[in-house]
C-alpha cells in the first residue's frame, strides 16, 4: 500500500494536489526509465565501443582488454543496483490527499479524528497564500500570525508520527507604502520564517520560488478572483515539483557522491595545453562562472556530500591548479577520490563506487563533454547525468545549484555529514594500517575500537538523535537485514511505543570518529507469558565498518538489553534485496536457529540461555 501526503492550505488547491500527482507519476516514469539497465544480449549503441566509450575517444587501443573487474555490461561486479531479471520498485509510491473544504486547514490539523491523522499519511504540507492571511494589511503581524504558528505547534507535537512542511509567505508589499514607511509585509514574511526556523519546522521556501519565478508568473489574477486559485499553471507546476523534491528529501533519495569532471567543467580550457596560467578561472569576468561553480560544490562537501574527480588527464597536471591557481576555490582536501588518468570514464566511476563502499546508484556524474556523459549513461545506467549547458557557461552557476536541488536536499544536516569527507579520508589512514599488520585479529587489536550502544528514548538526550537513525534507515543498503525504511516521524513513534526498542551505536577508534553506524529495532511480544519474546525488525550498520566485529559487538548488547527485561525468545529476520546479499547468512553466523525459511525472506530464533559474544571491542552499553 502506497504512503500518502496531505496538502492543507488557506486556498483552494485541488488542482494542484493533481499537478502533484502528475508530477508522481512523471518522476516514476524517468525513474524506471533511467534505471533500465540492457540485458546481456541487447546490441550496444551504434558507434561505441565494447566498453560504452565512442570509438575514437579513446587514448588505449581497442584491442586492450576490459579491466578485470568488469563484466559484460562494464561494470564492476559487485556494483550492479539490480539483477537483470529482478523488477525495481518505482522510485517513490505516494499518494496526494487534500481535505474538502474551503480555507479548512486550521480546523483539520485541531481535529483528532480527522483523515490527516490515519497512519496512511506520512507528511503533511501546509501551502498558505500570504494575502489570505492579511486581507487587511501586515501592520498587526505579530499578532495575527500568533495563532497559526500556535496551531501548528499544537498539531505537531499531539501527531508526533507525522512531518509538517510549512511554507514561507510571500506576501506583495502595499502599492501605497511611502518611500520612508515600515514594510511591513517583508516585516511579516520574515517573522513568519523566523519563527519557523525557531521551532524546526522543515519549510517549503514559497517566497523563493516566486522570486526565481516571477510574481505575474506565478500567480493567475484570473483564477484567484474567479476561484480562490491564486497559482498559475506554471506556478503550480513549480510548486509540485518542489512538493516533489521536498518528499525526496524526507523518504532519504539523497544521493551520496558528486563525480567531477575537471576541463571545461571546474575551470575553462584543457590543463595539459594552457597551463596554470591559461585555464579561465577568475573572481571577475568570465573565469568567475567556474568560480561560483566550485563554490556551490564546495557547499555540498560541507554539507557532507563526497565529492570525487573522474578525469582524462596526467595526475601531475589534474593536481596543478588545485596546488598554484590562486582562484580555485576547491582544493585537494575537498576530494575523497581522485580518478586522473586515461581510463575509460565508466570504469573509474565505477572503481569510485566501489572504493568507496556505496551503490552506482548514488553517484552524479558532471561532465562537459556530450560524449563522455552519454558512455556513462549507457555503461552505467544507475548514474545520474545531467545534461550540461552546452554552449552557455553563464548558466554554470545556475546549473548547478539546480544539481544540489534536484539530487541533493536532505531534511536536514547531521553530525556525520559535517564530518564525512574526513572520515573517509580517516579511513585511507586505517587501509594503509591494515596493510602493515600480518593478521587481520592484530590489524583489528591496533584499532582500539571503542563502542557505545544506547537507546533512543522520547524526550531525553538522545531525542534529536532520530533524524540520524532514520537517515540510516534510508541510506543504508548492504549491512540492513530487513531494508525497512523508516521517517523521522515513524521512528519518534517507535520511541514512544512501549512495545518498541530503538537502539542506536557510536564507534570510535584512534584514527578518529566513525560517528553513529548502527541501528538496532526490537518489537515485544508478550501474547505467549509463558516464552516472552521479542523480533528484531531492524539490525543495520554502515558499510564503512563492516568486517571489524562490530555487527557481533552491537547484536550482544542488544540481546543483553533484552535478556535483562525478561525476553526468553529472540527472533532475527532477514528480506533479501538487490543489494544487501553480503548479510545473507548473518543470522545463521550469529547462532540462530532457521524458524522459516521462504526464497527471498525467513526468520531465526535464539532461545535462552544466551553465550555471552566474544569481542575485542571496548564497549560501553
Amino acid at each position: 500500500m502506497s504512503d500518502t501526503i496531505a496538502l492543507l492550505s488557506n486556498v483552494t488547491i485541488e488542482s494542484l494536489a493533481l499537478r502533484v500527482k502528475k508530477e508522481i507519476e512523471r518522476s516514476e516514469e524517468e525513474f524506471r526509465e533511467n534505471q533500465r539497465s540492457r540485458r546481456p544480449n541487447e546490441p550496444r549503441p551504434p558507434g561505441f565501443d565494447e566498453e560504452g566509450v565512442r570509438r575514437g575517444q579513446r587514448s588505449q587501443q581497442l584491442s586492450e582488454p576490459r579491466p578485470p573487474e568488469l563484466n559484460e555490461e562494464g561494470v564492476r561486479g559487485g556494483q550492479r543496483s539490480q539483477r537483470l531479471s529482478e523488477p525495481r520498485p518505482p522510485e517513490l509510491q505516494i499518494e496526494v490527499f487534500t481535505p474538502p473544504g474551503f480555507d479548512t486547514w486550521r480546523p483539520e490539523l485541531l481535529n483528532p479524528s480527522s483523515a490527516l491523522w490515519e497512519d496512511r499519511v506520512k507528511t503533511i504540507y501546509v501551502i498558505l497564500h500570504g494575502p489570505a492571511i492579511f486581507p487587511e494589511g501586515a501592520a498587526r503581524f505579530a499578532e495575527i500570525l500568533s495563532e497559526p504558528l500556535n496551531i501548528l505547534a499544537q498539531a505537531r507535537t499531539e501527531h508526533k508520527d507525522k512531518i509538517l512542511v510549512v511554507s514561507t509567505l510571500d506576501l506583495p508589499s502595499s502599492s501605497a507604502s511611502p518611500l520612508t514607511g515600515v514594510n511591513f509585509s517583508a516585516r511579516a514574511t520574515a517573522h513568519w520564517r523566523n519563527e519557523l526556523e525557531k521551532m524546526d519546522f522543515p519549510i517549503l521556501d514559497l517566497s523563493e520560488l516566486v522570486a526565481e519565478t516571477g510574481r505575474e508568473r506565478f500567480y493567475s489574477p484570473k483564477m484567484w478572483y474567479f476561484g480562490s486559485l491564486p497559482f498559475s499553471g506554471q506556478g503550480e507546476i513549480l510548486l509540485a515539483r518542489e512538493i516533489l523534491r521536498i518528499e525526496k528529501a524526507v523518504r532519504g533519495k539523497r544521493k551520496k557522491c558528486l563525480v567531477l569532471d575537471l576541463d571545461g567543467t571546474l575551470w575553462g580550457g584543457v590543463i595539459g595545453e594552457d597551463g596554470v596560467e591559461g585555464i579561465a578561472l577568475a573572481s571577475s569576468g568570465m573565469g568567475s562562472q567556474y568560480r561560483d561553480l566550485q563554490r556551490v560544490a564546495k557547499e555540498l562537501s560541507e554539507r557532507g556530500i563526497l565529492l570525487a574527480i573522474a578525469s582524462k588527464n596526467n595526475l601531475e597536471d589534474a593536481l596543478r591548479p588545485f596546488r598554484e591557481h590562486p582562484n580555485m576555490l576547491l582544493k585537494e582536501e575537498n576530494f575523497v577520490k581522485i580518478k586522473a588518468d586515461w581510463n575509460p570514464k565508466p570504469a573509474n566511476i565505477a572503481a569510485i563506487a566501489k572504493e568507496l563502499n556505496i551503490g552506482l546508484d548514488s553517484l552524479v556524474f558532471i561532465d562537459d563533454n556530450p560524449v563522455e556523459r552519454e558512455a556513462v549513461k549507457t555503461v552505467l545506467p544507475q548514474v545520474a547525468v545531467p545534461d550540461f549547458p552546452d554552449g552557455d557557461t553563464s548558466q554554470l552557476p545556475a546549473f548547478m545549484k539546480n544539481v544540489a536541488r534536484r539530487y541533493f536536499t536532505t531534511l536536514r544536516v547531521e553530525k556525520e555529514d559535517l564530518q564525512k569527507t574526513e572520515m573517509y579520508r580517516a579511513e585511507a589512514e586505517r587501509e594503509a594500517a591494515r596493510n602493515s599488520h600480518l593478521s587481520l585479529d592484530d590489524y583489528l587489536a591496533s584499532l582500539e575500537m571503542k563502542l557505545t550502544l544506547y537507546r533512543l528514548r522520547p524526550g531525553d538526550r538522545h531525542a534529536g538523535e532520530i533524524a540520524r537513525a532514520a537517515q540510516l534507515t534510508q541510506k543504508t543498503n548492504q549491512f540492513n537485514l530487513t531494508s525497512r525504511r523508516y521517517t523521522e516521524a515513524d521512528l519518534a513513534a517507535m520511541t514512544n511505543d512501549d512495545r518498541v526498542r530503538v537502539w542506536m551505536a557510536e564507534l570510535h577508534d584512534r584514527f578518529g570518529d566513525y560517528g553513529r553506524i548502527c541501528l538496532a529495532i526490537a518489537r515485544l511480544d508478550t501474547r505467549a507469558p509463558d516464552e516472552p519474546a521479542a523480533t528484531i525488525d531492524t539490525f543495520l550498520m554502515s558499510c564503512r565498518v563492516m568486517g571489524r566485529g562490530v555487527e557481533d559487538a552491537v547484536l550482544g548488547c542488544v540481546e543483553r538489553a533484552l535478556v535483562d527485561e525478561g525476553v526468553t525468545t529472540i527472533r532475527g529476520e532477514y528480506r533479501e534485496t538487490s543489494q544487501n546479499e553480503p548479510v545473507r547468512g548473518f543470522w545463521d553466523k550469529m547462532g540462530y536457529e532457521p524458524e522459516t525459511n521462504l526464497p527471498g525472506e525467513g526468520m531465526w530464533v535464539l532461545r535462552a540461555p544466551l553465550n555471552e559474544r566474544r569481542t575485542k571491542i571496548c564497549l560501553n552499553c
